[in-house]
């Protein structure tokens, strides 16, 4: 325990531990530090992964994890108990020309695809993970305003987290995080499902300070689609019993009336830039909107 707590030796089971993982599938990770808590707990500092222009993809101050099988381990089976992360920087970026995000490009080298002699067999898992203080941006350099998104004050608690090969797995409990727009969402629960076909987001539930949608939305595509997001991704989104802000909205779209608040349900279909309602239930204290199936609009005015 003690001799794990040496500096020099920190160090040196860092690179051991990120030099055969790089080299097993081609990654560029990089550990600082590895110690050993009194508990038995892993402590890991300054872990930085790096993209394929060199840039940083993600950053962790400080990761502390307890492993379960160190024989899994061993078979690039990373079985975790808790994870505690503080510190993290999460950046995914479309170089300009580019199609593939970074996040693409560094998911594919565990692809069962990817030039490799053997299928691939990575896979990371914990039984819970809370992150403190993150930060996620979504920056594409083709777009005439490049940050699409920033999140800060990032709080995330999960369960049952998997990644198999490129799959994500995941029961989100709480997520919480300021827009760089203004819209702070307080409280955020799903059931999270990552594919190369699809995004799925079970039992959804989006708190800010004063709204809530309650429902469901599902995410199709063909891997080539994803760089279109707006024009070929397919969503399919139901919201039963949601409240929306006037107010918030007009942080994105100032053309709303505020303090208003609007009670809805509604079944939507098809793409960002060609999106339908198949069915819309809306009240306000103003006025009532039903769209109904046979795509007739009915405005009642309170």
């Amino acid at each position: 325990m003690i001799f794990l707590s040496i500096p020099y030796v920190q160090t040196s089971l860092g690179k051991y531990a990120t030099k055969r993982l790089n080299k097993e599938f081609g990654t560029n990770i990089n550990i600082g530090k590895v110690g050993l808590q009194f508990n038995g707990d892993v402590e890991l500092k300054d872990i930085l992964i790096v993209d394929y222009k060199n840039d940083t993809l993600i950053h962790l101050n400080e990761l502390n994890t307890s492993i379960i099988s160190f024989k899994n381990l061993y078979n690039n089976k990373f079985t975790f108990g808790d994870i505690d992360v503080e510190g993290l920087t999460f950046n995914i970026k479309t170089y300009f020309g580019e199609s593939d995000t970074n996040l693409d490009i560094f998911v594919a080298k565990f692809e069962d695809e990817n030039p490799r002699e053997e299928a691939s067999t990575f896979v990371l898992s914990s039984t819970e993970v809370s992150i403190e203080n993150g930060i996620f941006r979504l920056i594409d350099e083709n777009k005439e305003i490049p940050k699409k998104l920033e999140f800060s004050k990032l709080n995330i608690h999960v369960n049952d987290f998997l990644i198999k090969g490129p799959d994500v797995r995941m029961k989100v409990n709480s997520l919480a995080f300021h827009d760089s727009r203004g819209v702070e969402v307080t409280e955020m629960s799903t059931d999270f499902d990552y594919t190369l076909e699809g995004m799925t987001f079970n039992d959804l539930d989006i708190k800010t300070t004063e709204s809530e949608l309650i429902g469901k939305i599902e995410f199709s595509y063909s891997r080539e689609d994803l760089q279109y997001f707006t024009d070929r991704v397919n969503i399919k989104a139901n919201f039963k019993n949601s409240t929306v802000s006037f107010n918030e909205l007009n942080m994105f779209y100032n053309e709303f009336g505020p303090k208003e608040i609007a009670h809805l349900n509604a079944d939507l279909s098809g793409t960002l830039n060609d999106l339908q309602i198949d069915s819309l239930d809306v009240h306000t204290s103003r006025y009532t909107v039903m769209y109904w199936e046979n795509q007739y609009l009915h405005l009642l005015i309170s």
